[in-house]
């Protein structure tokens, strides 16, 4: 049995002539899986280090951790106060339970490596197949850069490689420093991204794109949880800074480690993964590894993060020789036991329905890019495949200035639109995909379909409405009802939402409200809730665009009609059982203490109904109430008369005696089934029935039938 490792593979750089040392290489496809309980899949901690996260309700992260320094006497390493809350220190188990203990604080975790995942090998030709496998480019022409910058959060990058544009954004390992790359891995990521068309080393996917420099792992490649939090709380700073100049749209996440079971957004005390959602709700899209040991990264109790979050586009690795689709390369120069379009022998992979719903798979075996020092190297990962999706993402965020079908999308929408995109390309080129992707799986291993970085077509195409709710000329809509309105594309939602009107038929009186998305449907909900028996009419104007800027192809303009609440008396009443003592069906109209009495039988029974005209067949809601009382104690039922099928139904049995009882009660099943007739309006019966063991008379105060119609 082969043993899984928890450290993802790393390079090393070593001694003056730059010669690179790799770690053995990962299990094959078919290596036995090992039993998790005692295997080396297990956290490694990071000795008295832990990541201390506040609630919501402290005000200044910063002047909170200096309060607790100055009373429990550690020094903070790191204070976060974008993408969480809190500070990264060195603790003493004393310290630990006082943090523990503070009403401030949300959770006390402790610090855990990560690493990057890599092996290394000899050169290749360049333009990179990879890149030319996913649609990037060709060996005449790629891509242009993107105007959506991308984070680099790994062993840093050369800010002077003549291939990159890259700026400094953090040093998360050595603070105040430079994010300068002493490793490789880093610089390696940011040339698939980005390196530049001049003519000479490699060209990325998003050629000349502005790559930043978060410095989170060492020159072992290996890192702790609190850096990688400090690179994701300076990437999400430039969303809030209000400096829109510098907003990185994509970050880059080569990297990873085992974590605590995944929890949602709203209850997760794993301080990355809190660190990650917050990121995203400010716009920022992760594209992460999937990682390099062979097994499901999304295996509950032990899953590899940030790979198994939910909240990013997580990538597999697969194998391409020669940049062209269909499986006819020789095997991966580089590596043994790889072959030209078949999932990497040693990627991850996801096992569940949530691991599946955000993986992807791009070229990670053999990849050749950019190198400290200004030179190039070719290495194998995970790691490799991730930044082929991250220049996709950048490119479809925008390129060369031009908006792409992913600007204006959600970092959620962004993941499920590569997956589709992918998916799209496999059903139109039947052969773009490879052994392994959802169209010839593995058993029991999702790797992805295969990620798309071509340019699209222009989208010169006019959105057009789907379908609306209510639909044009309904009757009898709710008045809280919501107005839906479903495109046929992704919309530019400002646009869209500044185009619709709601407004009362009869003088134009517009309904104030708010909006919600969900994809492509937009919902209007008014802030208060609509008139009865009024009718509105809903617009949507040719102001509406979609994300490409192309106008709605027609104004669309639709009415509907609120419903009407009845509340109706008795037009008659029938004794079945008894006999009438006084009063009539009038008393009935109101709780006025003027009673219709009804005397029992000699046998203790008192039974009537009251009979209701003039209900509509095509009643939306019907309730019985009833008030009243006997001369002494007896059993009360209170029924309706169902039609269909010709009996009395008991909404409520309950004993009553000499003091008044209100009784309201709703029947179940098709509501037309207790109104006469297959059309129209008819009639609805109520019964009021009373028994005991003596005779006795029934006091009845107020009875009323409450429905709505359209």
């Amino acid at each position: 049995m082969s043993f899984r490792r928890i450290a993802l593979l790393a390079a090393l750089l070593a001694g003056a002539a730059l010669a690179l040392i790799a770690f053995p290489g990962p299990p094959e496809p078919d290596a036995a899986t090992p039993e998790r309980q005692g295997s080396p899949r297990a956290q490694k901690k990071v000795p008295d280090r832990y990541v201390v996260l506040f609630r919501s309700s402290v005000d200044s992260p910063a002047a909170e951790t200096k309060k607790r320094e100055r009373r429990d006497g550690f020094r903070a390493r790191f204070v976060y106060r974008r993408a969480v809350e809190g500070f990264a220190a060195t603790l003493s188990p004393g310290q630990v339970r006082r943090l523990e203990a503070d009403p401030e604080v949300l959770s006390v975790t402790p610090d855990r490596r990560v690493a990057a995942t890599v092996d290394l090998a000899s050169g290749e030709p360049i333009p990179p197949p990879g890149i030319r496998r996913i649609g990037a480019a060709t060996t005449a022409s790629v891509r242009e850069a993107s105007g959506a910058r991308v984070a680099v959060i790994d062993t840093g990058v050369d800010l002077d490689h003549p291939d990159l544009n890259a700026a400094s954004g953090t040093n998360c390992v050595t603070p105040g420093s430079a994010g300068d790359d002493d490793n490789g891995h880093g610089t390696h990521v940011a040339g698939t991204i980005a390196g530049r068309n001049d003519g000479a080393g490699v060209t990325g996917v998003a050629p000349g794109t502005k790559v930043d420099a978060v410095k989170v792992l060492d020159g072992a490649g290996g890192g702790t949880i609190s850096q990688v939090i400090c690179g994701i709380d300076w990437v999400t700073a430039t969303r809030t800074d209000g400096d829109s100049s510098n907003d990185v749209s994509v970050a880059n996440m080569s990297l990873g480690g085992l974590g605590p079971s995944v929890q949602s957004c709203s209850t997760t005390t794993d301080a990355q993964h809190r660190a990650i959602c917050s990121s995203t709700a400010k716009g920022v899209s992760y594209v992460v590894a999937a990682g390099n040991d062979g097994w499901d990264f999304d295996y509950a109790p032990q899953p590899d993060t940030p790979a198994a979050y939910p909240e990013v586009l997580t990538v597999a690795a697969m194998g391409d020789s020669d940049g062209a689709p269909g499986g006819a390369g020789s095997p991966p120069a580089c590596r043994t036991g790889e072959a030209d379009d078949r999932y990497a022998s040693f990627s991850n992979y996801a096992a569940t329905a949530a691991g599946q719903a955000h993986t992807i798979a791009a070229p990670g075996v053999c990849i050749r890019s950019a190198w400290p020092g200004g030179g190039y190297n070719t290495i194998s990962g995970t790691s490799m495949a991730t930044p082929h999706m991250a220049g996709a993402v950048a490119l479809c965020i925008d390129e060369n200035g031009t908006k792409g079908q992913c600007s204006g999308l959600s970092p959620g929408q962004i993941i499920q639109k590569m997956r589709n995109d992918g998916q799209s390309r496999l059903s139109s080129q039947s052969d773009y995909g490879f052994y392994g992707d959802p169209a010839r799986p593995v058993s029991g291993k999702y790797f992805g379909y295969l990620g798309w970085g071509g340019a699209e077509s222009v989208d010169k195409t006019a959105p057009t409405i789907a379908s609306v709710s209510p639909s044009d000329g309904h009757t009898g809509v709710t008045p809280s009802t919501g107005v839906t309105v479903a495109f046929s594309e992704p919309m530019d939602k400002a646009a869209a939402e500044a185009a619709f009107s709601l407004v009362r038929s009869s003088d134009g009186t517009p309904v104030d409200g708010s909006f919600s998305w969900s994809n492509n449907t937009m919902t209007f909900r008014p802030g208060a809730s609509l008139a009865e028996n009024t009718q509105y009419t809903a617009k949507v104007g040719i102001a509406a665009r979609d994300v490409a800027g192309n106008a709605l192809a027609a104004e669309r303009a639709w009415s509907f009609k609120t419903l009407v609440t009845v509340k109706a008396s008795p037009a008659a009443t029938a004794i079945d059982a008894g006999s009438l003592r006084s009063g009539s069906y009038s008393q009935l109209a109101a709780d006025d203490d003027s009673y219709y009495e009804v005397n029992s039988t000699s046998g203790g029974t008192s039974s009537w109904y009251g009979r209701y005209t003039g209900v509509s067949n095509a009643l939306k809601s019907l309730k019985v109430t009833y008030k009243g009382k006997a001369s002494a104690t007896c059993n009360q039922t209170l029924a309706l008369w169902r039609w269909t099928t010709s009996s009395w139904v008991s909404l409520d049995t309950r004993s009553v005696g000499t003091s008044e009882l209100l009784v309201e009660k709703s029947p179940t099943g098709p509501l037309a089934d207790y109104v006469s007739g297959s059309s129209g309006d008819g009639e609805v019966r109520a019964r009021v029935r009373c028994s005991r063991s003596s005779s006795f008379y029934n006091r009845g105060d107020l009875q009323r039938i409450t429905y709505q119609r359209p």
